[in-house]
């Protein structure tokens, strides 16, 4: 096996990235201050672009994830050979509830939270679902694994977009803004019959309490590859937004 490490996000969360800069067992492509559907287009063209690359594997910005999760998770790419594996968080500090889901959302319109029924944290955790293996409808990409050839199927595309007064308020960026691609993949995953397999050793604590403005004006773009030997390549990089 050989992954691609992928993290695409805006912020600067201090531990989540010095476990990130301890992982040194895989290449690494850190994406930075994109729009997150744009984002999510370059990860998927890098990789498909680069062959020598077996496996995707998604690393959120804003988690907890060291290299002993990433050992485990490689292992279960291995055991669940024509499966997606993930890992879980939690959804936010002050609930008991996990970033997946059993329930059937393909033909459901999908806004808030409540549509996913996410599963309570101790149940998960007490074995109430079973363990360690659990297989969901739906996956954060908190910490997922894709094989090349599952890459190839799926679109990477936004589920729905934000319309650009609502990115404005938030990033200080007017455009329309991709997001839930998480879900939209889990759509196509389970739509192509695909199992994803949640590993419920793997959790990796969630830092949801951020400012609620990201002002991304004026900040540069870039996409750099982190080597496992220590080396970086910028591989692009783009005008700031205005």
């Amino acid at each position: 096996m050989n992954p691609l490490g992928v993290t695409m996000g805006f912020r600067d969360f201090k531990p989540c990235k010095y476990w990130l800069s301890q992982i040194n067992t895989i290449d690494r492509l850190e994406i930075t201050n994109y729009e997150h559907g744009e984002a999510h287009l370059i990860a998927k063209e890098f990789f498909l672009k680069n062959p020598q690359y077996t496996h995707f594997l998604f690393l959120c910005e804003d988690n907890i994830i060291t290299p002993s999760h990433i050992a485990l998770i490689l292992e279960d790419a291995q055991q669940f050979k024509d499966a997606v594996v993930c890992g879980y968080s939690n959804v936010q500090w002050d609930k008991d509830e996990a970033n997946i889901s059993f329930r059937n959302l393909k033909n459901i319109v999908v806004y808030g939270r409540e549509a996913y029924q996410h599963p309570r944290i101790e149940a998960l955790v007490t074995g109430q679902w079973g363990f360690p293996f659990v297989r969901v409808w739906f996956q954060g990409n908190t910490l997922a694994c894709y094989s090349r050839s599952v890459v190839e199927k799926l679109s990477f595309k936004p589920y729905r977009y934000m319309r650009p007064q609502e990115a404005f308020r938030l990033f200080k960026v007017s455009k329309e803004w991709g997001i839930m691609q998480d879900l939209q993949m889990c759509i196509e995953l389970n739509s192509l019959g695909i199992p994803i397999i949640c590993d419920l050793r793997l959790f990796v604590p969630h830092f949801t309490q951020a400012p609620t403005t990201w002002n991304l004006v004026g900040k540069p773009r870039t996409v750099i590859l982190h080597r496992k030997d220590g080396s970086t390549e910028k591989i692009r990089e783009d005008e700031p937004y205005q």
